[in-house]
């Protein structure tokens, strides 16, 4: 699992800490203006044939932030042995509510969708062999 977790990572590129969103912060920070730094509370592992499994990032080898670089069209993580992951955004969309992020990591379809008011995110990752869910919270650089 270590193999297909790792080759996600960036695809969720989420897996995180757990304080990072500032009471504070005002819609603008998320409206993709402003470039952001994202932290992930909860994770859930699903792999094909197995029960799904609970944790946080450091469960499943995932890096401890990702920064997301709106005017690049990037996301960038950096795992705890300094494996660096960098993941095109293809399509970004804004409701009235959030801010959506896709793209396609290690064969994986990728999906972030950020609280507009809240910085709050869900990111979900899905592949033939393995899926993730990961929630968090973003704030802005």
């Amino acid at each position: 699992m270590r193999n297909r977790t790792r080759s996600s990572a960036l695809a969720l590129g989420l897996g995180m800490t757990t304080t990072l969103l500032s009471g504070g912060a005002s819609a603008a920070a998320f409206d993709g203006t402003a470039n952001l730094v994202c932290a992930a509370i909860d994770v859930v592992g699903c792999v094909d044939g197995s029960d799904c499994v609970e944790g946080r990032a450091r469960t499943f080898e995932l890096p401890g932030f990702m920064f997301v670089d709106f005017e690049k069209k990037l996301i960038r993580a950096t795992d705890e042995s300094g494996h660096k992951e960098v993941s095109p955004i293809k399509n970004f969309e804004q409701t009235e509510k959030q801010v959506i992020l896709q793209g396609v990591e290690n064969h994986r379809g990728w999906s972030a969708a950020i609280d507009r008011q809240t910085g709050r995110m869900t990111v979900t990752s899905a592949g033939s062999d393995v899926s993730f869910m990961i929630f968090g919270a973003c704030t802005a650089l």
